[in-house]
């Protein structure tokens, strides 16, 4: 699967629903997301503490499926993104990212030349084991892959609108733990502030004809995103999936015995 369905859900401003891996990085993770009808899932590395070893099995599963596959590195190395990309990643998710030179500087690592550095790999990035020349599957790589840089700042949202001018550039994603963190108000997704910020990121976004995202973990904060336009939209994460679900089924059994 390469990310074209992914973008042209965006194109065509249609809702995309994902959720992250943060525990249960299992080679069938991705067929089991895909599965319940996720367009796309993300592999955690920046909270983790997995390299991309840890996940290189879970990516090459996922990339037979239906559904875009995405990792979230560590941070802003060059080796990080490159090794993710490597390994299979069809996009990257960018933490920390507070300016436009920044957003650029990361596309770069991403692109093949003559739109970046990345250097020529041409393993299960770009199935090893099926033909094809260097300069197609380069061409290829530069328009499928995807940058989500994250917005986690009251810098990162006041260059929103620079950020999302870079070429490259693909979905404005909100860290909201973060984002209100740094607002002043760790975890309150209903202060003026924080709205604010999602609604300015939503402009900026839209002003620049690409999408905005945000992880969610509750139905109320996911209701915000989408009635400010977000169409890039994290259902929490496998932790909080598995466990919420564990708890109302053994809730429901107890209920039994009255």
């Amino acid at each position: 699967m390469t990310t074209a369905a992914f973008r042209s859900a965006l194109s065509a401003g249609d809702l995309t629903l994902g959720t992250f891996v943060l525990e249960f990085a299992s080679p069938g993770i991705g067929s089991i997301a895909a599965g319940a009808g996720a367009d796309w899932i993300l592999y955690d590395l920046e909270h983790t503490g997995w390299s991309t070893d840890r996940v290189a099995a879970s990516i090459a599963v996922s990339r037979r499926e239906e559904i875009a596959t995405f990792v979230r590195v560590a941070g802003p190395a060059q080796h990080l993104v490159s090794g993710a990309l490597d390994a299979g990643a069809e996009g990257i998710m960018m933490p920390y990212v507070n300016s436009a030179e920044q957003a650029a500087q990361i596309v770069s690592w991403m692109k093949y030349p003559p739109m970046g550095i990345r250097g020529s790999a041409f393993g299960i990035a770009h199935d090893l084991y099926r033909s094809g020349d260097p300069a197609g599957k380069q061409a290829a790589a530069n328009a499928s892959t995807v940058f989500l840089p994250q917005i986690e700042t009251p810098e990162a949202v006041a260059a929103a609108h620079d950020i999302a001018a870079v070429d490259g550039v693909d979905v404005l994603f909100v860290g909201p733990f973060d984002l209100s963190t740094n607002l002043g108000a760790p975890g309150d997704f209903t202060t003026p502030e924080f709205r604010a910020a999602l609604t300015t990121v939503a402009e900026a976004a839209r002003a620049h004809g690409k999408a905005a995202g945000i992880f969610s973990g509750s139905p109320a904060l996911s209701a915000l995103a989408v009635e400010l336009g977000y169409r890039v939209v994290s259902h929490t994460g496998d932790v909080a999936i598995f466990q919420q679900a564990l708890r109302t089924g053994l809730a429901d059994i107890r209920a039994l015995l009255g």
